[in-house]
């Protein structure tokens, strides 16, 4: 069994690297994916402390080659990187020493850290709202962006990059304190998260079809939602519905705005496969409706057509963040019969999807009867002594 444990910096900034390492081994650990690119939080973190830590939005735990970046593509700003390499320098060294795999975790396009300073380069919706916290991929400096992220990262000596937050996402996934004083049904935070910026648009126009008139019918659609109430509280969202309710053009565009995002994903696994470096998907479908056991069938809202990216991809990474292991078992069942390829599927050991060790141990035992030969774990930083020695009993189990 091939087992990471997801991991930010902060632990090698406060003890050795060979000391963690060594410890992670001995808990039957092959790797870590270090959080080398990662967006802003407030983190309660067990190892360091305990210690509450403020992590910067799109901040690069390295010192950035400008050289990896393309002319005019977006760069890392200044004071959004680490002055040297040294952290992590000496996990690389650790890790051969050690024998332990490093995998680079980089989130993409959650990263208000450069919305700030470049707003055009980020989701504008069909009200011209931009989300500052949120890149839009179909932006050309932007997948440069993500291309120079890329092959910086590879240039590093890793195994392979988790790729977290490559597609579009939800109107309420990006800010400190969010108000929305409305109900919101499924369909109205679509819409309303709905890029229709100069790329996007253009994109579609490309096709023979009108992206602006197409955005002229989604702002109007979303008046009574504005004016009065939202008119489909309750409802499903889905491709079928948003026709009915905007026309066919809406799909096509749909239809473009997957076929986009699929091609950054394949310039991506070209610069790494050449390198031979590993690319996995970090999935959050899952979480866009935590009864769901089939969230593949959701992927279409974050852009994300998983036909069309498993081709430019060494594995999927599902986040299988769930209370039992029956919950768990489904999940991974959904996953196995739709895609033909690797799974790496995430665990959480701590609450709120543990909370006793005997639970863990099943989801282990469950997922390799099930035949993963890959469990990732989620968030070291954050774990007590104890979670540890559940994972490792798990494990071993």
């Amino acid at each position: 069994m091939r087992a990471n444990a997801f991991t930010f910096p902060y632990t090698f900034f406060r003890q050795g690297a060979e000391q963690v390492l060594t410890e992670l081994s001995k808990s039957g650990f092959t790797g870590i994916n270090l959080a080398l690119n990662y967006h802003g939080s407030r983190d309660f973190l067990l190892r360091q402390g305990p210690q509450l830590e403020y992590l910067a939005d799109g901040f690069h735990y390295y010192l950035p080659d400008e050289s990896k970046y393309a002319l005019d593509s977006i760069k890392p700003a200044a004071a959004d990187h680490l002055l040297d390499n040294k952290m992590l320098e000496g996990v690389m060294a650790a890790a051969k020493s050690v024998g332990m795999e490093i995998n680079a975790w980089a989130v993409f396009m959650h990263n208000s850290g450069i919305g700030v300073v470049e707003p055009s380069a980020c989701v504008q919706n069909a009200l011209d709202n931009r989300f500052l916290s949120e890149l839009c991929p179909s932006n050309p400096r932007v997948a440069k962006y993500a291309y120079g992220l890329v092959a910086d990262l590879i240039s590093r000596g890793i195994t392979s990059i988790a790729m977290e937050s490559m597609h579009w996402h939800g109107a309420r996934h990006g800010e400190h304190h969010e108000r929305f004083f409305m109900e919101l049904s499924v369909t109205t935070e679509f819409l309303i998260s709905l890029c229709f910026c100069k790329s996007c648009i253009a994109n579609f126009d490309a096709t023979g079809a009108d992206g602006a008139a197409l955005k002229a019918k989604v702002a109007s659609a979303l008046q009574p939602f504005l004016t009065d109430k939202d008119p489909w509280l309750g409802a499903e969202v889905t491709k079928a519905g948003l026709a009915k309710i905007l026309g066919d053009d809406i799909l096509k565009y749909l239809n473009v705005r997957e076929a986009t995002l699929a091609d950054v994903y394949a310039e991506i696994f070209r610069i790494a496969s050449a390198a031979g470096v590993q690319v996995s998907y970090v999935d959050q479908s899952t979480l866009l409706d935590m009864n769901t056991t089939n969230p593949l069938d959701l992927s279409w809202l974050v852009g994300i057509d998983p036909e069309l990216i498993k081709k430019s991809l060494t594995a999927f990474e599902p986040l299988v963040y769930r209370k039992s292991a029956d919950e768990v078992a489904s999940i991974f069942k959904h996953y196995k019969e739709r895609l033909d390829m690797r799974l790496k599927p995430i665990l959480r050991p701590t609450f709120p999807d543990n909370t006793d060790e005997q639970t863990l141990k099943d989801k282990v035992a469950v997922l390799t009867k099930l035949g993963a030969t890959d469990i990732d774990f989620y968030l070291l930083d954050t774990w007590r002594p104890r979670d540890l020695t559940w994972v490792a009993n798990a494990l071993a189990n």
